[in-house]
C-alpha cells in the first residue's frame, strides 16, 4: 500500500479517535438546549422579566427568552394579539418551559380582533368568556413536554386595583388549574408581611440594606425589587425544567385533581 495513503488512513483515525472522545466528555444535548420563554406585559418588559431572564441565563444549559408588551393582555386582541404573538413565539422558541404574567390590564371590557365590543367588564357573562380566553391562551402555548408556569399577579395592596385583581386572579387561576401541563404559583407570600400587611421593603440579594420593592405608581418595581421578585420565581423555573418530561406531557384534563397550584413559594395602576 502507498505511504502516502497510510499516512492519511493513520490520520483520520485518530482524528476520529478524538472526536468520539470529545463527543463523550461533553454534556447531554438536552441538558445544553433547555430553552425558558418569557411572555408577560411591562412586569416582564421591566425590572423583574429582566432580572429573571439574567437569572436563567446565568444557569448552565438554559437559554432564556423575552416577549413582552406594557399594557397588554387578554381582554384587547385588537391592540395586542396574545393569541397569535404566543403561538408564534412558542413555535419560533420551541420551549421546554413558558412562564406567563399577565393580566393586570384586564379588568375591562372584552373585544374581538376587529375591535367589537364582546362582554362589558361587570357584566354576569365577563368571567366566563374571560376564562375561555385563558385556557385557549394556555392551548397555544401547549405542546408535548412542554410545562407553562402561571405567576399569579402580585399583591399591591391599592384598594380599587385589588378589587378588580381578586376577580381576574381568580378567573386566571381557576384556568390555569384544569390544565395538566400548566402550574399557577401563588404569589401573594412574597408581598406580605408575617401580619399580611403589604411589604414595601425587603432585604434583596446585591444590596446592603432592606430595598424599596415598588416605584411610587405601587404597582411597578424598583430595580432590586424586580430582582427580590426573580429570586422567588427562579426556584420554581429550575424545578420544572429539572423535571422529568413525562409528567408534563400527559393530555390536558387527565390528571386526577388539579394541576398544580403553587405557594411559596408595568403595570402602571391597571395598565401593567
Amino acid at each position: 500500500m502507498d505511504n502516502a495513503l497510510i499516512r492519511a488512513l493513520v490520520c483520520l483515525a485518530l482524528l476520529w479517535s478524538v472526536t468520539v472522545r470529545a463527543e463523550e466528555g461533553r454534556p447531554d444535548a438536552a441538558a445544553r438546549s433547555r430553552t425558558v420563554l418569557l411572555l408577560g406585559d411591562s412586569l416582564i418588559v421591566t425590572s423583574f422579566g429582566e432580572s429573571l431572564e439574567q437569572l436563567l441565563n446565568a444557569q448552565p444549559g438554559v437559554r432564556a427568552v423575552r416577549r413582552a408588551k406594557s399594557s397588554t393582555g387578554l381582554a384587547r386582541p385588537d391592540f395586542f394579539d396574545w393569541m397569535k404573538v404566543g403561538r408564534e413565539e412558542v413555535e419560533r422558541h420551541q420551549p421546554d418551559v413558558v412562564v406567563v404574567i399577565l393580566g393586570g390590564n384586564d379588568g375591562q371590557g372584552l373585544t374581538d380582533e376587529q375591535g367589537r365590543a364582546q362582554v362589558q367588564w361587570g357584566a354576569s357573562g365577563w368571567e366566563a368568556a374571560y376564562q375561555q380566553r385563558a385556557t385557549e391562551f394556555l392551548r397555544t402555548l401547549s405542546a408535548p413536554g412542554r410545562k407553562v408556569l402561571w405567576v399569579e399577579l402580585p399583591f399591591t395592596g391599592l384598594p380599587r386595583f385589588e378589587r378588580k385583581l381578586e376577580i381576574i386572579r381568580r378567573v386566571l387561576r381557576e384556568s390555569v388549574r384544569s390544565d395538566s401541563a400548566s402550574t399557577h404559583l401563588e404569589t401573594r407570600p412574597f408581598f406580605v408581611d408575617a401580619r399580611g400587611r403589604l411589604l414595601r421593603e425587603a432585604p434583596v440579594e446585591g444590596f446592603r440594606k432592606p430595598m424599596r420593592l415598588r416605584m411610587t405608581d405601587g404597582v411597578h418595581f424598583t430595580v432590586a425589587g424586580g430582582r427580590y421578585f426573580a429570586n422567588k420565581v427562579h426556584p420554581v423555573v429550575m424545578s420544572l425544567l429539572e423535571a422529568p418530561r413525562e409528567q408534563a406531557a400527559a393530555p390536558t384534563g387527565s390528571r386526577e385533581a388539579e394541576s398544580t397550584s403553587l405557594v411559596p413559594s408595568p403595570l402602571v395602576r391597571g395598565t401593567p
